[in-house]
């Protein structure tokens, strides 16, 4: 119930362009979002869109499914396919796009606790 209502205020779609055309894009389809190029980018199982919102911006937009992994990047963790945990300390995320991404160290800690890892 508290998260319900911590979440009344989420939205459930962020715009996102391509070129010059705007999409709705529903926040469940939504993998991850990340920094490339100086740009904020939105990706879906089959598509990439930029949007105008900073990465924190971003951050206090989404549910609690997402979670944020790095400086430059937010996943969702419904999208996760499975970790790795590397020798040097980092995880490893594989997502079921077949595309894959490490965590800093700085937000391990925090990712561990909400995989239950």
């Amino acid at each position: 119930v508290i998260e319900f209502a911590e979440n009344l205020d989420q939205r459930e779609k962020i715009k996102g362009k391509i070129d010059d055309q705007v999409y709705l894009v529903e926040i469940g389809k939504i993998q991850r979002f990340y920094i490339e190029n100086r740009k904020v980018l939105e990706e879906t199982a089959s598509q990439t869109y930029s949007i105008d919102l900073r990465l924190y911006q971003v951050l206090k937009l989404l549910p609690s499914n997402f979670i944020q992994i790095s400086q430059s990047e937010i996943i969702n963790i419904d999208s996760i396919s499975h970790l790795k945990l590397t020798p040097n300390g980092l995880v490893e995320i594989f997502l079921k796009n077949e595309s894959f991404t490490y965590s800093s160290r700085r937000y391990l800690k925090t990712i561990k606790e909400k995989l239950e890892l």
